[in-house]
């Protein structure tokens, strides 16, 4: 009874419902219909430091700046300058995010060579560069593999904390040395400055970092007509190290010998040079020191050992170049060349070139470059096969054969082809005694000799024949006039090898000059308004040598 009762009741509600219409719920609003919302600013990359900087304060580090930042992709780079100073270090690092699995950092100088370097495979390159350094670096980083974020900061170090901070952080070249605690340093230098004679002026000595995987620059400089000296001396971390120089072209100009450890350099050159050494090892990462020398004009050629030119090609056609030789030795007071020859060098062959020999003691001999040939080899034989002369040149040479007869000029090139000529000419400078021993004559007329180009210097005076042993002193006295210098030249021959020549004040017993060279040497020394005696002293190294002493008289 009930349930029918029901029945009706619900149909009629059922009924009522279907007669209202069905209201949809409203819908939630959608975020793609509003603009995106633009917030200005770079990543943080800050946090990626971790407590890098802080821990390098705690050792003494000065206060953190950042130098870059941003997002980068496999080969893209990103840095800027930092000042220094010069009597601090500076220490730089660079950190990304874990997408960026390899990053390199690199200091430059502002003419674009790399100072230090750190190219491990790992995410978080550190440097530490000390004194001496340019006043403004370029650091660095280049996303060497992955992409990703990255940040480069840079503090300020102290000098004596440098070797704590750099441990604690782990940075590369962070056992800066100074010459004075570099073990065995001075020792090289001595040994290498003795095997090689002459006198040089020591000019820096650096501590450099260096990579297996990158070079570092050291900058050089030569003078005109001069040398300069280095000495590489590796630390226990590097091995099989290059040392090659270059100009200020980025021409390559030589290399040292890679026989030992300790890498040694010389080189000489006509022109004035202004370029670079680099410095790659092998194998490791560590630390080198260089150690540059030059030595000018003079003493530049009393070396024992020959050295590497650093050679200048003649910039003129050939007959500029000997118009402007023969002007030059006509301003000097030699004659005109009793002959010539000419003829062009080509590399790996000699072309011989016949002398003939009469009239003055000796001749001099100019052999004369025309462009593009460059370092030219030349040897004068006599007609038993004795040499009489030997030289070489960048742009040509100059010698001096003594003696009667025919002989035989030999011509080689080792730098670049090219056109030659040949002048020979009495030398004004005339003795019996040059033509009694030519070779120690020839090298005594060419180590007294003026510019290349010209003639000698000043008046000539005596010539004396000695000979000179390791265990006797040759000695002889001579007079200088009020005001005026007197160069003492020496060459020698002989089964000896290398010679010492000293001046002396005669009165006072002074040291004025001293001089070391393997086949020639000169001293000089001057009065004031007085005329001063001088005492001249030479000797052998080793052996006997005969040699020949010539005196000319300068100007004040």
């Amino acid at each position: 009874m009930k349930v029918r009762a029901l029945v009706p009741l619900l149909v009629g509600a059922l009924a009522g419902c279907a007669g209202r219409p069905n209201v949809p719920p409203a819908s939630p609003p959608n975020p793609a219909d509003a603009p995106p919302r633009v917030v200005a600013g770079p990543l943080e990359a800050r946090p990626l430091l971790g407590d890098l900087p802080a821990r390098a304060s705690r050792f003494g580090a000065g206060p953190l700046a950042i130098v870059a930042s941003g997002p980068m992709t496999e080969g893209e780079r990103v840095g800027a300058f930092v000042e220094v100073p010069k009597d601090v270090c500076l220490l730089a690092y660079a950190r990304s995010s874990a997408s960026l699995e390899d990053i390199d950092l690199a200091a430059f100088a502002e003419e674009g060579n790399p100072i230090a370097v750190d190219e491990g495979p790992d995410p978080k390159p550190t440097l530490l560069i000390c004194p001496p350094h340019p006043e403004r670096v370029y650091v660095a980083a280049h996303a060497a593999a992955g992409e990703g974020l990255c940040v480069i900061a840079a503090q300020l170090v102290p000098r004596e904390r440098a070797d704590a901070v750099g441990r604690a952080v782990n940075a590369h070249g962070s056992t800066p040395k100074s010459p004075e605690t570099w073990p065995g340093l001075d020792d090289h230098v001595r040994a290498h400055r003795a095997a090689i004679g002459g006198t040089w002026e020591e000019q820096r000595r650096v501590a450099v970092a260096v990579d297996s995987r990158a070079p570092s620059s050291v900058a050089l400089s030569i003078d005109e007509g001069g040398c300069a000296d280095v000495v590489v001396v590796p630390d226990e971390d590097v091995a099989v190290v290059d040392v090659d120089a270059f100009d200020a072209d980025g021409r390559f100009v030589a290399r040292a010998r890679d026989t030992v450890a300790v890498r040694t350099l010389t080189v000489c050159s006509q022109a004035a040079v202004a370029g670079s050494l680099q410095v790659r090892p092998h194998v490791g990462r560590g630390l080198v020191a260089v150690v540059l020398a030059k030595a000018k004009g003079e003493s530049a050629r009393e070396m024992l050992t020959r050295p590497e030119v650093a050679w200048v090609a003649s910039g003129q056609p050939l007959d500029a170049a000997r118009a402007a030789r023969e002007r030059s030795l006509g301003k000097a007071g030699y004659a005109a060349a009793t002959a010539t020859h000419g003829g062009q060098l080509q590399l790996g062959r000699r072309v011989t070139v016949p002398v003939a020999l009469a009239g003055a003691p000796c001749a001099r001999v100019d052999v004369v470059a025309g462009a593009p040939l460059a370092l030219v080899e030349a040897a004068i034989w006599d007609d038993a096969g004795a040499l009489l002369a030997s030289g070489d040149g960048a742009d040509g040479t100059v010698l001096f054969a003594c003696g009667k007869g025919k002989a035989r000029l030999d011509l080689g090139t080792r730098g670049r082809p090219g056109p030659f000529s040949v002048l020979v000419r009495p030398e004004k400078w005339s003795d019996p005694k040059l033509s009694a021993h030519p070779l120690a004559a020839s090298r005594m007329l060419a180590r007294g000799a003026g510019p290349a180009s010209g003639g000698h210097l000043g008046k000539a005076g005596v010539v004396r024949h000695a000979v000179l042993e390791p265990a006797k002193r040759y000695v002889h006295e001579a007079n200088i006039p009020a005001g005026q210098c007197l160069a003492v030249a020496l060459g020698v021959e002989g089964e000896g090898t290398g010679l010492e020549v000293r001046a002396f004040d005669a009165v006072s017993g002074d040291e004025l000059d001293r001089a070391h060279g393997q086949d020639a040497a000169a001293v000089r020394a001057c009065a004031g308004p007085a005329t001063r005696s001088i005492r001249v002293e030479a000797r052998a190294t080793a052996g006997k040598l005969d040699a020949i002493l010539g005196e000319r008289l300068l100007g004040p």
